[in-house]
């Protein structure tokens, strides 16, 4: 069992989701409970209700994304615990609308209070599988549980979307979102095929004291690799991750053009004090295509905004 040492547990709320569980189960009739179906996933048989009405998602990246693709009646998110992006992501606008609509911050994200979950009463959990393998028969008395992969266990978010469409009776749903993204990868393979061919590119985002990684496992990765994107050396070395220190970025000279996930001002402002990332040929001709590290991992929703970054990034041509 992989161990999170950022993840906690509020004290008490392992008692409190039982009694929860075990009073709901010495009140409610059984004739008001919804129809359910079986589903099978990594952690074992859940009983499924056949109309989902409350939705929490635990950790706030991919289960949020894919939550919203399905349109699921979300009643609980994380904090975001992590600087808030100074540039829109992803699910920044998709956030603020929820957030609009009444719908509660639960707990800071990586710290999973059980009894918030358990006072929202959801029909359905849905969490990141490194998040919550550790608390899932905790999570299991307030709801059934569906997990979703992550870029670093190895789980594409299609394979998420699909099992999770499966689950819920949505294939048709599932098949659609996966669609739309093969269909937007085709059109900009063919828009963009000349650029595509003739530009070397890389997906960078900014690491520690101003030096730079790269990533293989990531949406911004993923989204060229579909493409068929000509990629800058550095990412050869990439196996699949890479960092290099401030003093090193030249590595990323051969990049005609990058995305590059730098989150805040703050970054950006120490990457431009160091001359070796200004002289790069992709800073030195403003080939950028900025985005915020909250891409790199996610959903379809994700996915989608990444291909508008592509778009951006072989326009130039």
């Amino acid at each position: 069992m992989k161990t999170l040492p950022h993840l906690s547990v509020a004290l008490g709320a392992v008692l409190t989701a039982s009694l929860v569980s075990s009073c709901g189960a010495d009140t409610e009739p059984a004739a008001q409970k919804s129809a359910t179906h079986a589903v099978t996933t990594q952690f074992g048989t859940v009983e499924v209700p056949d109309r989902i009405e409350s939705v929490v998602v635990i950790d706030g990246r991919r289960d949020l994304d894919i939550a919203l693709a399905f349109d699921l009646p979300i009643v609980g998110i994380p904090v975001e615990t992590e600087a808030p992006p100074e540039i829109p992501g992803p699910l920044t606008e998709p956030t603020r609308m929820l957030l609009a609509d009444g719908v509660p911050e639960l707990y800071p994200r990586n710290t999973v209070d059980l009894e918030a979950i358990a006072r929202v009463d959801p029909d359905l959990i849905i969490g990141r599988d490194e998040v919550i393998e550790e608390i899932y028969d905790q999570l299991s008395r307030i709801a059934p549980v569906l997990p979703v992969g992550s870029t670093g266990t190895g789980v594409s978010w299609q394979q998420d979307v699909t099992t999770i469409g499966a689950a819920l009776n949505l294939q048709d749903e599932a098949r659609t979102i996966v669609d739309d993204y093969t269909t937007r990868v085709d059109e900009l393979t063919l828009r963009h095929a000349d650029a595509i061919a003739n530009t070397t590119v890389l997906p960078i985002s900014t690491s520690e004291q101003g030096g730079i990684s790269i990533g293989r496992d990531r949406v911004t990765s993923f989204a060229l690799e579909d493409v068929g994107a000509r990629f800058g050396s550095a990412w050869t070395a990439a196996t699949p991750d890479i960092e290099y220190g401030p003093e090193n970025v030249t590595a990323a000279s051969d990049a005609a053009a990058m995305i590059a996930a730098i989150t805040s001002e703050e970054d950006l402002q120490a990457m431009n004090a160091n001359p070796l990332w200004t002289g790069l040929p992709a800073v030195r001709t403003d080939r950028i295509v900025r985005t915020d590290k909250f891409t790199n991992d996610g959903g379809p929703l994700t996915a989608l905004w990444t291909l508008d970054l592509v778009d951006e990034l072989y326009a130039w041509s």
